[in-house]
């Protein structure tokens, strides 16, 4: 296991994976995709979403440089287009229209479309997952990775078990106000992240943005000049 990657590392990349998430700010759309379920059903689902979120974040981190180069997509490009898609979901949350964005058929589960991709476990998680496999290569970092989204996912279960009972808390003017306000924040980490994506695939067009800082960097090469 490569020294870097460290109790503070890990701490590191699972508070930034659990962010990217945003179950609470979400939490207005899964309470809306599941309105019709019993309390028990609901609880049902909270559960399988955080059990898909954790099985797509494995996959990423095990398989997600695999899985793009067969398609011939570059992962920048993945970012743009799949921030393009929450950014058209954080708009629908900030004018009330958030049913509309997201919704399955009738009788359909929304468990693994939309909840956990791409609601949760969406370009930025994914691409969060990739880079960190990218700088952690070793078996057990891979364990220690996996590990990390399995307590992501269980966090996400947790948010959207008690989901309803905040809700019943905030009332309906509650609940209004904390979906606009995390509309607007899910919009604007949605269009950060196409900044930055853009910033990659053209050097230089947003000097100013900078480069997220949510995951370590991957650690030098072994007798790499200083």
């Amino acid at each position: 296991m490569d020294p870097a990657i460290a109790a503070p590392t890990l701490v590191t990349s699972g508070i930034a994976l659990f962010t990217i998430t945003n179950p609470i700010g979400t939490l207005p759309i899964f309470l809306s995709l599941t309105k019709g379920q019993t309390a028990a059903q609901q609880r049902r689902t909270a559960v399988l979403v955080g059990l898909a979120v954790a099985v797509v974040l494995v996959v990423s981190l095990l398989a997600g440089n695999f899985i793009l180069g067969w398609f011939g997509i570059d992962i920048t490009a993945f970012k743009i287009a799949g921030n393009a898609l929450v950014a058209t979901i954080g708009w629908a949350m900030l004018t009330a229209k958030a049913g509309g964005a997201v919704s399955v058929a009738p009788g359909e589960s929304p468990v693994v479309v939309p909840l956990a991709i791409p609601v949760l476990a969406g370009p930025g998680a994914i691409a969060l997952a990739i880079t960190f496999a990218h700088g952690y290569t070793g078996l057990v970092d891979y364990v220690f990775g996996g590990i990390v989204c399995a307590v992501v996912g269980l966090l996400v279960a947790v948010v959207f078990f008690v989901g309803p009972w905040i809700a019943k808390a905030l009332g309906t003017t509650g609940m209004s106000i904390l979906t606009r306000v995390f509309g607007l924040l899910l919009l604007a980490i949605a269009v950060q992240s196409i900044m930055l994506a853009l910033g990659d695939a053209f050097p230089g067009l947003f000097a100013g943005t900078g480069q997220s800082t949510l995951l370590p960097a991957a650690p030098a090469p072994t007798g790499a000049a200083s």
